[in-house]
């Protein structure tokens, strides 16, 4: 049980501990190092306590492991793609960084990009606003990156108000309303983000379908961890 332990722990610490080397420094990421760490004090000390007490520690340890586990890939499962022709489509935003998009950011725009020119008719609303270390609005970030690709911008909608997900989605609804769209969207965004979008769309009387983005593999596991505990936190301010 003892290196078992440690194993475990070391391989969860270092599937964290991965994304530092990509400048990303996270709740995600933060808690997913602190439980390996955690993982691997209990290995080290397990043999202090008796018989009994290491098979509960160790099949506690090991059953909390497998439901983080299996709620990440419930998170990254609601990622495919499921989005046909829908009219509209919208974009969540993420961090820019000075004047330029964030990996996740970029990403989200080019399936955004590709949604657009597999239906020209449809439209996009860009959603994200500015923080206090952003030059720009992540909406006019992406909306740059469109047209520069080559999208009209009469076919870019911005939303630059939003600091949340529930915002980008209830602002970005305000738009379809106002202008007589359907309640029927495809969201673009990042896949271990959909799942929760969906959730929010949800509520908010919105049939949404999922234009997925895909994460770097070493960052996957920190993004879809801290999007575990953003469900909950949505959950508790329901």
């Amino acid at each position: 049980m003892q290196v078992a332990l440690i194993i475990i722990g070391v391989v969860v610490f270092l599937c964290f501990f991965a994304a530092v080397f990509d400048g990303v420094l996270n709740f995600g990421n933060v808690f997913g190092m602190a439980l390996g760490a955690v993982y691997i004090a209990l290995g080290l000390l397990i043999n202090r306590f008796d018989s009994t007490n290491q098979r509960l520690i160790g099949i506690s340890a090991v059953c909390l492991l497998l439901l983080i586990v299996l709620k990440m890939y419930e998170i990254y499962r609601a990622g495919k793609n499921t989005a046909d022709s829908e009219a509209v489509v919208i974009v969540l935003g993420c961090r820019v960084k000075g004047d330029k998009p964030s990996l996740s950011l970029e990403k989200r725009t080019d399936a955004a990009y590709r949604f657009l020119l597999n239906n020209p008719v449809a439209v996009a609303i860009l959603s994200g606003g500015q923080g206090k270390d952003e030059k720009l609005s992540e909406a006019l970030c992406m909306q740059k990156l469109l047209y520069d690709r080559g999208i009209l911008k009469d076919r870019l909608i911005i939303e630059d108000k939003s600091t949340t997900t529930d915002e980008n989605i209830r602002f970005s609804l305000e738009i379809i309303e106002r202008l007589g769209m359907k309640k029927e969207v495809a969201i673009a965004t990042s896949e271990y983000h959909q799942k929760r979008a969906a959730a929010i769309c949800k509520r908010y009387g919105i049939k949404s379908s999922a234009v997925s983005s895909k994460t770097k593999m070493t960052l996957l596991p920190t993004f879809l961890l801290r999007e575990m505990f953003g469900e909950i936190k949505e959950k508790l301010l329901q």
